[in-house]
């Protein structure tokens, strides 16, 4: 009779341990988090941030607007790489600095953000409503 019982403590043993590694991969210690920051911030957290960079050359506001919307106005030090030439500029950016980017209203912008998530890059940062968030917000604009 006891024999009839060894199969079901040996269900039970295996449910056990199963259960405790399932438990245990919920609830202990994961993998290291992925450093990267990517995200997508409002305009006056964008100022802040810029005022935060200032004089690090490791920090870069990139417009991704066309050449003729960057010369209407841009935000102060930005510098100009249209979205529509941005995979070919890619290789000549550093993936460990930090980026802001932007461009009329988030939907450019938002496909560079990602093309440099893809890349690798540790450290970007999108303006949530782009240009026109960043002038609704009163926000400096340098013109050409």
């Amino acid at each position: 009779m006891t024999y009839l019982h060894l199969p079901l403590v040996f269900l039970f043993a295996a449910g056990s341990i199963i259960l405790t590694v399932l438990v245990g991969g919920c609830l202990g210690e994961s993998p290291a988090p992925d450093d990267r920051i990517i995200r997508t911030i409002p305009p006056a957290e964008a100022s802040a941030l810029i005022e935060e960079m200032e004089g690090d050359p490791g920090f870069v506001v990139i417009d991704a607007r066309r050449p003729d919307e960057f010369a209407a106005g841009y935000i102060p030090g930005a510098i100009n790489i249209d979205s529509a030439d941005f995979s070919e500029r890619l290789g000549s950016l550093d993936p460990d600095g930090t980026y802001l980017v932007y461009c009329q209203r988030g939907g450019r912008s938002a496909g560079v953000r990602e093309l440099m998530r893809e890349n690798g890059f540790r450290e970007v940062y999108e303006i949530e409503g782009g240009m026109s968030a960043w002038k609704a917000a009163g926000l400096p604009v340098a013109v050409d």
